[in-house]
């Protein structure tokens, strides 16, 4: 008696949208590598198309232009950041209910990822420069912001902060916390750098710690 042969199941085809999704994926990929190893200024267009295998027209179709392709990989990347410093700064279980615990935590990590060359080219370096200011503080509102001002917020109602708008404190801070991984990314030596700004970074975080009142000075 004969045997019947199974036929193989022919591959399923994908859908528009897996297709969509896989030729957008395929193109962050090769900027944020390209971002990352040459800049902004220095990759072209067809670099990344070729590195990624599709056409030019993909790019444009996902991404409108190349300074779109970097706003989505700078999005990705802060996203990436961020994540990692939350997740270290509520790891420890001595820091649940420590909101200046939590952001001294959150700051060293923020300045470890200074180390990244991908996150110091493509977020410290050229993010100012090539995404308008508003685009780019849109970036940092939608993620960092919301962070710090969350934690900032909780000391403040613990009064372990000295009290103060709570607004212009968390753009100040970011904006140190920026310029001290910035001074890390542009550093010859950058295991220096980050030891001595981190160290920077604690005695500024401490200065604004409430102090209980002490006595009152002496009269002479």
């Amino acid at each position: 008696m004969a045997v019947k042969s199974e036929r193989p199941e022919p591959p399923a085809r994908r859908t528009q949208a897996e297709r969509s999704a896989t030729t957008r994926g395929a193109l962050m990929k090769a900027a944020r590598e390209l971002f990352a190893r040459d800049g902004f200024a220095a990759t072209g267009r067809e670099a990344i198309v070729e590195r990624a295998g599709v056409t030019r027209g993909a790019l444009y179709h996902h991404f409108g232009d190349k300074e779109g392709l970097f706003r989505a990989v700078f999005e990705e990347l802060e996203a990436e950041v961020l994540a990692t410093v939350a997740e270290r700064a509520v790891a420890a279980p001595e820091l649940a209910g420590d909101p200046l615990g939590q952001l001294r935590v959150g700051s060293l990590a923020y300045l470890d990822s200074a180390l990244d060359p991908a996150v110091q080219r493509i977020c410290l370096i050229d993010a100012p420069a090539v995404l308008a200011p508003a685009t780019r503080q849109e970036v940092l509102d939608s993620s960092a912001v919301g962070l710090v001002r969350e934690v900032l917020q909780s000391a403040l109602d613990q009064g372990a902060l000295t009290p103060q708008p709570l607004e212009p404190l968390t753009h100040v801070l970011l904006a140190a916390l920026h310029e001290a991984a910035l001074y890390v990314a542009r550093a010859d030596d950058q295991a220096r750098a980050r030891a001595e700004v981190g160290a920077t970074v604690e005695h500024l975080l401490t200065g604004l710690t409430a102090r209980p009142p002490g006595p009152p000075p002496r009269r002479r």
